[in-house]
């Protein structure tokens, strides 16, 4: 297995031999002293890890150990005593053991042969196993050699991931070279964010790579191990566009150099997808303008760092006659008449004033360093110039606007609280007339403090069963006697005692109670009526609402089968309101209520605009006359000539006419004289909780 050293004492150990001991010694004992030294030095090259091989003067093998030849397992029959290193590699050649000498097996042996006589650096060798082996030889003073043989296949395996990973990667990637502050190489994804070549990458100063101002900085960075912090840094094109990067490093003792090893994340477009999306959780797509959300957080903070006495004014803008807008020539024009208005403000408001678009057609603005005069100066110039006509793909469009105001610090400081108050006095304003501008007032809160504390109490006596329904007589003119009660509900609230219908059915409008009271009241009226004798019908008002959300028919059909109440002894009674709905829906359910035989009597007759065009084309089968016109009877002429004509009216079209209101003898009389088929008021009896007639 391996090549033994000669059994004859070397003059070198027969000199030691003697010096020792000061006598020739022995054969045996210069014998046994030299197989001790080779028993030694195989000993210790078993020990090493690598390859250990000695060469001869003539490349003729000494000495190697089991790691060497394992390396060269394909080869080892080859290792002899004396063979030549050469013809050793030159069998291995023919056999295929060396793949780098294939098609050129002289010229590589040749190469391999100078190595060996004159080894300057270390050198690679692939063998046909796939290993790599990494060799290092030294010549000895004796003129033989000695040769190192390590195993590397794993680093070059890692040293080629890592190539590939470098090369391939959709990260830019450069090797910066710390010594003379170059880039190394760069790969692909480097050279085509910075919009270089290979070859203009390589050697490249890095500077070139970043601003002026922050070369000192990048330098440091580059000399570092850095993380991925999520610091950006401004980065240089090569045609000098900018871009936005974050920046890790890793610094390498690398091959010949040190290095730093650079990733380079874009994050660009990341930056600028982010702003857009910040931008757009901040501001309403369609104007521009800041929204909702901004408006408030905008609010609390001028409120938080304004000083004592600086005025803040918020104001609610309010757009007038929009929805009809959307209604008629649908949501394309309503968006640009929104951003025409958004347009038009925003050139009235002063440079510290922030116009928010927190609705539909609703604005605010937010004044800062502006006295609340000042203020109103330009709500009223929005006002103006939202007033005048919109010219939108050919047509002519008008709008307006009204607005409230709160200002702090002289109604509140803080900022939900404005908010409140201000929404409070565009609400007044409103109410009031549209158009206008209107500031906080205390009162105004006290109100809404006290609808409030009465929503709540209606929402109870919902729940709770507080709500009841009386009735009032309807008689016949002629006869006096009954032939009609009609439902009326009432609320008996325990603190505010009777709470007038006109006050608590808005409401219940308003909150969302009335298709639920409106079951209460069918049902209840229903099941008395049926306690009353067959020829007494009972009349229950029905709210436009109802009708709006689409589930009256039912309401009405489920009241009648429950109770078992015949359809044509109920009445509804509807208002003008209900028939100014746009849409089939209201004629639809009038016509089908009437062919269930249930009669429709328009309430309220004479009180508006277009009641004649609405006889002629819904179903009724009663006209109510209003009560204002009653009470006027002996006052103004106009009043009668009124109800004369709607009592002809009524005759004509077959109708059964109903006048209200009728208190003192004299109007029923003259009512009965002009042929008014009913009465109702107080004359006949107030309205009471159900009977059993």
């Amino acid at each position: 297995m391996y090549l033994g050293l000669e059994h004859e004492m070397t003059g070198e150990a027969l000199a030691l031999a003697i010096a020792d001991g000061g006598e020739l010694p022995s054969l045996d004992t210069a014998l046994q002293a030299a197989s001790l030294a080779e028993t030694r030095l195989r000993e210790a090259i078993e020990a090493i890890p690598q390859g250990i091989v000695f060469l001869d003067e003539e490349d003729r093998y000494i000495l190697w150990n089991e790691q060497y030849a394992q390396i060269y397992e394909k080869s080892a029959d080859l290792l002899v005593p004396g063979a030549k290193l050469g013809d050793a590699l030159r069998i291995g050649i023919a056999r295929g053991d060396y793949p780098e000498a294939a098609g050129r097996e002289e010229e590589w042996l040749a190469s391999r042969l100078a190595l060996l006589r004159q080894p300057s650096r270390r050198h690679e060798q692939w063998l046909s196993n796939g290993r790599c082996i990494m060799i290092e030889e030294r010549r000895l003073e004796s003129g033989g050699s000695i040769g190192v043989r390590v195993d590397i296949t794993d680093l070059k395996q890692k040293e080629e991931a890592f190539r590939l990973l470098f090369e391939r990667n959709p990260l830019a990637m450069v090797v910066y070279d710390r010594e003379s502050g170059c880039i190394r190489t760069a790969n692909e994804a480097a050279c085509v964010l910075f919009g270089y070549t290979p070859q203009q990458m390589s050697d490249l100063p890095a500077a070139m790579l970043f601003p002026a101002e922050s070369e000192a900085r990048a330098a440091e960075l580059l000399v570092t191990d850095r993380a991925d912090t999520g610091e950006s840094w401004n980065m240089l094109r090569s045609d000098g566009a900018a871009i936005e990067a974050v920046i890790a490093t890793r610094v390498s003792d690398l091959e010949g150099f040190s290095g730093t090893i650079v990733s380079i994340f874009d994050v660009t477009e990341r930056r600028r997808i982010e702003q857009r999306m910040a931008h757009m959780a901040r501001h309403d797509e369609l104007t521009g303008l800041a929204n909702r959300a901004h408006c408030r957080t905008y609010l609390s903070e001028v409120l938080g760092t304004c000083g004592t006495h600086e005025t803040v004014t918020l104001a609610m803008v309010d757009l007038d006659h929009f929805k009809p807008v959307n209604d008629t020539y649908g949501h394309h024009f309503g968006d640009i008449v929104l951003t025409e208005a958004a347009r038009r403000m925003r050139e009235l408001i002063p440079p510290d004033a922030l116009l928010c678009r927190i609705g539909g057609d609703e604005f605010a603005l937010i004044f800062r360093r502006s006295s609340l005069t000042q203020a109103e100066l330009v709500a009223k110039s929005i006002i103006t110039t939202l007033s005048e006509p919109f010219f939108v793909q050919g047509h002519m469009i008008h709008i307006g606007a009204t607005i409230g105001f709160a200002s702090a610090p002289y109604d509140t400081r803080d900022p939900e609280t404005l908010l409140r108050y201000a929404d409070l006095a565009l609400y007044a304003a409103k109410g009031e007339r549209r158009g206008t501008c209107r500031s906080f007032e205390a009162a105004m809160d006290a109100a809404a403090q006290e609808k409030n504390r009465l929503e709540v109490d209606l929402r109870a006596a919902v729940r709770e069963g507080g709500l009841e329904v009386h009735y009032q007589p309807i008689v016949d003119l002629q006869s006096g006697e009954v032939e009609c009660y009609e439902a009326l509900l009432r609320w008996h609230h325990p603190e505010r005692g009777a709470v007038p219908p006109d006050v608590f059915v808005p409401l219940a409008e308003e909150i969302g109670l009335i298709d639920q009271i409106g079951r209460f009241v069918l049902g209840s009226a229903c099941n008395a009526a049926m306690h009353w004798p067959d020829h007494i019908k009972v009349a229950v008002n029905v709210s436009p609402l109802q009708f709006r959300n689409g589930n009256l028919l039912s309401t009405v059909i489920n009241a009648l089968s429950t109770s078992g109440l015949a359809a044509e002894r109920l009445e509804l009674e509807v208002t003008e309101a209900v028939l100014m709905e746009k849409g089939p829906r209201p004629s639809a359910i009038i016509r089908n209520l009437r062919a269930f035989g249930i009669g429709i009597s328009l309430d309220d007759f004479g009180t508006g605009y277009s009641s004649l065009s609405y006889l002629l084309n819904y179903p009724f089968t009663k006209i109510k006359i209003d009560k204002s016109f009653i009470l006027n009877l002996n006052h103004e002429a106009n009043s009668r000539a009124v109800i004369r004509a709607v009592i002809g009216l009524g005759r004509s079209l077959g109708l059964t006419v109903a006048a209200e209101g009728v208190e003192r003898s004299i109007e029923r009389d003259y009512l009965r004289d002009e042929g008014c088929t009913q009465g109702q008021g107080y004359l006949f009896g107030r309205a009471m909780p159900a009977i059993r007639a």
